[in-house]
């Protein structure tokens, strides 16, 4: 049984994908499974145990400069004769790629495909009912298990739960262990800035007040220290913080360059990982480890932590009435006072930290 998985991005979309992945291994367990990503989420996949295989497109794999690499990989992927094939995105750039492909394909219908004419391009679709994103992702692998074993019956998510999990390198592990040797702590608040749309972005003053609170207040020995992310990763918010710290002097660490699994390595030592809808809060709650995440056009419940109950209770949704929209305004440059996340303030931020990392 040879079952090949489109999920191509981004990295938050991988990560509710994979819960998928370990139903379709644990109700099949002699399947032959495949998945194909973009770069920029494919350390997430690479040299997986529950993966025969992972196939590694450009990102803007559909850009002319990139169509000679794509075809190459195609070519490889189409001399695979496929049992199943499952679209968990359902956009213009999955419909491409399974329309060149032999095999059962699976896919949302009309209300659930993110572009619903691409029901067109698979052979059995579903409507589910869910909350969460992820809901949605386990009901179309679900399917495919009763489709092919004829049988109805999948295991509970807390069951599930069990055998989710990331393959760390060693090189990733000593190189976390390397770093936290050289900043002598076992714990770090970690906190990531970064995200995709202007519109999720917590503003830039409010981070810099909540990075003046929180080593005001984690100043003592064996307290976890303050770690900034995402210098190394597309986006600009965390850069725009290092001024700051550097003018004020703040015990704020810097972390360095890591690649992605090397990141979610270090989310292993976190006492909690801080930041907006971006694919690194995902890794945390996928890894179980203690998260706060700030959401404001995009809903918590359904794009928010679902894994570890307490990061669901955790997750902060800001009233925003620009629901899915890239900016607060029609006007891409929105001015402060048109930005919804301003309504958080960096006390209201702290007094959630502290309660998390007391266990309140």
């Amino acid at each position: 049984m040879k079952i090949l998985i489109v999920r191509v991005s981004a990295i938050g979309d991988v990560i509710h994908t994979l819960p998928a992945l370990f139903l379709l291994k644990k109700q099949i367990p002699s399947a032959q499974i495949s998945w194909i990503v973009q770069k920029k989420a494919a350390a997430l996949l690479s040299h997986h145990p529950a993966l025969d295989r992972v196939w590694v497109l450009p990102d803007k794999y559909l850009y002319p400069a990139q169509w000679k690499a794509t075809a190459h990989i195609m070519r490889d992927v189409k001399a695979t004769t496929w049992d199943v094939i499952i679209d968990f995105q359902g956009i213009l750039k999955t419909s491409l790629l399974i329309a060149q492909l032999k095999g059962k394909k699976y896919g949302f219908g009309k209300k659930h495909a993110r572009s619903s004419w691409t029901r067109f391009f698979t052979h059995h679709h579903i409507d589910p009912q869910y909350t969460n994103i992820i809901q949605k992702n386990l009901s179309l692998a679900a399917e495919v298990v009763q489709n092919v074993t004829q049988e109805a019956s999948c295991p509970a998510l807390h069951t599930l739960r069990n055998d989710f999990n990331l393959f760390f390198s060693e090189e990733s592990k000593q190189q976390v262990l390397k770093w936290l040797s050289l900043h002598k702590t076992e714990k770090i608040i970690a906190l990531c800035p970064n995200t995709t749309w202007a519109s999720k972005l917590w503003p830039t003053s409010r981070w810099q007040e909540l990075l003046t609170l929180l080593c005001s207040h984690f100043n003592k020995p064996g307290d976890p220290i303050i770690a900034l992310l995402g210098t190394s990763f597309t986006g600009e918010a965390a850069e725009k913080l290092l001024p700051f710290i550097q003018e004020h002097k703040l015990p704020v660490v810097i972390v360095p360059k890591m690649d992605l699994l090397t990141t979610a390595c270090l989310f292993t030592h976190a006492a909690l990982v801080i930041a907006p809808d971006t694919g690194l809060l995902h890794i945390a709650d996928f890894l179980g480890i203690p998260s706060l995440g700030i959401f404001g056009p995009t809903s918590k419940k359904r794009h928010g932590p679902f894994l570890t109950e307490q990061n669901v209770k955790n997750c902060i949704q800001v009233e925003c009435p620009h629901h899915y929209q890239k900016t607060h305004t029609k006007n891409a440059n929105t001015v402060a006072e048109q930005d919804c996340m301003y309504t958080l303030t960096s006390k209201d931020v702290l007094s959630r930290v502290v309660r998390i990392i007391q266990g309140v």
